[in-house]
């Protein structure tokens, strides 16, 4: 697939995911409103929906970035990080984008954006501190051309929906054991529909982020090499990435896809298996080592 198809591709999903969690937040205040007898819930899950996913379109970025604890560079502040992403942006042809560091000492980095002239790169401190400054360039050729690519629309998208899904299936479950006029709204209709709720926050959750597929993490690696014309750099990056045992202190389940490597959660265990977003390491070296 071209770039140009997988940007094409991108902003397709992108609007099919929101089309998506719009009935699936709609479908689910319906039912309680069902429940609860109050139509006006509807509307409820209507505006929340329609809002969040206006909200996660233009203002993600932002959002993102104060996830991860990001602080702004410049030139002055940093010339080093700075000159490396000013020069890759012009390899790539995509404008400059805003970069930040975080203070993290886990060893990863994101880019976020809804577009190349509105997106963001983030460094935590810690992959400054383990690579040297040919893997560095690899890595942020990898963010940024998760941000030529067109993956970060989809990518900011993912991380605000899917954590909304888990806020209203949790209201939903406090509403119907606390809410109604009477006692009769506590059939065992009130149980089937914790279950369902249950069930369906955590698979709703996972296939939206499986629906960022693995691909481009492959795509992004590949387009990372035409700009350093040195695949050693990003391969020797993500062997190092990929093993280090260094926990991230901004970790959470709905921005697991952001990151070039799988982050590693306080306890220490790697997110890897069926419903990991990044493809093995081993699979990455192998499709690199090719080129």
């Amino acid at each position: 697939m071209s770039v140009y198809s997988q940007q094409a591709s991108n902003v397709r999903r992108t609007w099919f995911l929101m089309i998506i969690f719009v009935s699936l937040i709609s479908g689910l205040f319906y039912a309680l409103a069902t429940v609860l007898k109050q139509p006006s819930l509807i509307f409820v899950g209507l505006a929340i929906s329609i809002g969040q996913s206006f909200v996660g379109y233009f203002f993600g970025e932002g959002i993102a970035i104060s996830m991860a604890g990001g602080q702004e560079i410049t030139e002055a502040s940093n010339p080093q990080i700075y000159n490396l992403v000013e020069n890759l942006s012009r390899t790539g042809g995509i404008p400059i984008p805003k970069i930040f560091v975080s203070p993290d000492p886990s060893a990863n980095a994101f880019a976020c954006g809804r577009d190349p002239k509105h997106a963001s790169i983030c460094l935590n401190q810690g992959l400054i501190d383990l690579l040297d400054k040919n893997q560095i360039e690899g890595v942020i050729a990898h963010e940024l051309s998760h941000i030529k690519n067109r993956d970060t629309l989809i990518m900011t998208m993912v991380a605000i929906l899917a954590g909304v899904i888990t806020f209203v299936t949790d209201f939903g479950f406090r509403a119907i054991m606390w809410g109604g006029d009477d006692n009769d709204n506590k059939s065992p209709l009130v149980f089937v529909f914790y279950i369902i709720l249950s069930i369906l926050a955590p698979i709703a959750a996972s296939l939206i982020a499986m629906s960022v597929s693995r691909e481009r993490e492959f795509l992004a690696d590949a387009t990372a090499v035409t700009m350093t014309r040195y695949p050693e750099g990003l391969i020797t990056a993500l062997e190092k990435l990929y093993i280090s045992p260094v926990p991230t202190e901004h970790y959470s389940a709905s921005t697991n896809h952001f990151y070039i490597a799988p982050p590693k959660q306080s306890f220490g265990a790697n997110i890897q298996g069926w419903f990991s977003t990044h493809p093995k390491i081993e699979e990455r070296v192998e499709a690199l080592r090719k080129m």
